[in-house]
Order: C-alpha cells, then sequence, then structure tokens
C-alpha cells in the first residue's frame, strides 16, 4: 500500500476541504507513491518519535500535531 493510497483513506473520512486555514493537512513531506512499511501514530512529531519510528520500520508517521 503507498502513502497516497492511505492518506486518499483518510481523506475519505475526513475531507481536506473541511480543515481551517491555518490547519496543517494531508502530506506534508515525503513521497507519496513510496510504498509503507508501516505506520506510527502520534500526537505529536517529536525527535524521539522519528527515532521511534526509525526503530519499527515505520516510514510513514500519521500526527495530530505535525508542526
Amino acid at each position: 500500500m503507498t502513502v497516497q493510497e492511505i492518506t486518499a483513506s483518510f481523506e475519505e473520512i475526513a475531507p481536506l476541504a473541511y480543515a481551517e486555514d491555518f490547519d496543517n493537512v494531508g502530506l506534508l513531506v515525503g513521497d507519496p507513491l513510496k510504498e509503507v512499511t508501516g505506520v506510527l501514530v502520534t500526537l505529536d512529531t517529536l525527535e524521539n518519535t522519528i527515532e521511534e519510528a526509525i526503530t519499527k520500520n515505520c516510514n510513514l508517521i500519521v500526527s495530530f500535531h505535525g508542526h
């Protein structure tokens, strides 16, 4: 499954049109055509979050506060 396929699934549930102008939504960094090896879900993306994703072989981080 690709990043694009996963983000499309999210957009079915939470359309980007509902976001406020100040919200960072959708894919902020990365290649939408990349195959996903694992997903890490987090509230905030911090340095230790990225380290955990690397350790767990997750190349997609889904974050509520993406910064």
